[in-house]
């Protein structure tokens, strides 16, 4: 019995030693990992690292053809040029233009045609759209036959000046006794220029008969419309 507080004190020893052991690998796991494939001695701390910001993206450029602006329409579009059917109720004779073949007075056609003191004035089909006044707006020239009382049948050229879109009558032209008009270009790049084919005869050939068909440039010179040359083919009706 002698022995006992001896083997106390050993077996006393050995727990307090059992437990500074296992205090120490717990330790050692607190400390040393961090998951699976983490490196030994290290903290456990994730590997991953946190999500970086976007960059911020730079305002996109609009194209040129979005960024450009309308254009915006011209001062004289083709909408504002004169037409011919605008002709068939225009005034064709004021104190700013006579005819060579009309009586006098205003005179204004109303669906094509004017009628007084035994004269009739009739619109014809031939006409021509274009700048022959020497201003950006496309005028109109066109045809017109005077008939009086007796056998006459007089044929003309009119030119309507364009003002703001209305037709204005502004210079004229007789070709005379029985001499239809064929046609009418008033496109020439040549200002003020005209061209008009019609049928006529020679100075010695009875009015009755047509002989020649003429083709001849007029030049517009308000009030007047005069002819600058001409060139003559044989005419057989």
């Amino acid at each position: 019995m002698e022995n006992k507080p001896g083997r106390r004190t050993a077996r006393a020893k050995l727990l307090v030693a059992a437990l500074a052991l296992a205090s120490v690998a717990v330790g050692c796991q607190d400390t040393g990992g961090g998951g699976e494939g983490s490196a030994p001695g290290k903290p456990g701390a994730s590997s991953k690292k946190p999500p970086s910001s976007a960059p911020s993206k730079k305002p996109v450029k609009p194209s040129p053809s979005e960024s450009k602006k309308p254009e915006k329409p011209g001062k004289d579009s083709p909408a504002d040029a004169l037409t011919c059917d605008q002709l068939r109720n225009a005034p064709l004779q004021g104190p700013s233009l006579r005819l060579p073949d009309a009586p006098e007075g205003a005179i204004a056609f109303t669906d094509g045609r004017w009628e007084g003191d035994g004269v009739v004035i009739e619109l014809q089909p031939q006409c021509g759209i274009g700048d022959v006044t020497g201003d950006p707006a496309a005028d109109a020239v066109a045809a017109i036959k005077v008939t009086t009382g007796g056998t006459g049948r007089f044929y003309g050229l009119v030119t309507w000046r364009n003002e703001a879109g209305a037709p204005v009558p502004a210079a004229a032209a007789s070709l005379g006794d029985r001499t239809p008009v064929v046609s009418i270009d008033a496109s020439s790049p040549a200002a003020r220029q005209v061209t008009v084919v019609h049928l006529t005869r020679g100075d010695a050939e009875p009015a009755a008969v047509v002989t020649i068909r003429r083709t001849a440039v007029y030049r517009v010179m308000e009030p007047a419309m005069t002819e600058l040359r001409h060139s003559d083919a044989p005419y057989t009706p």
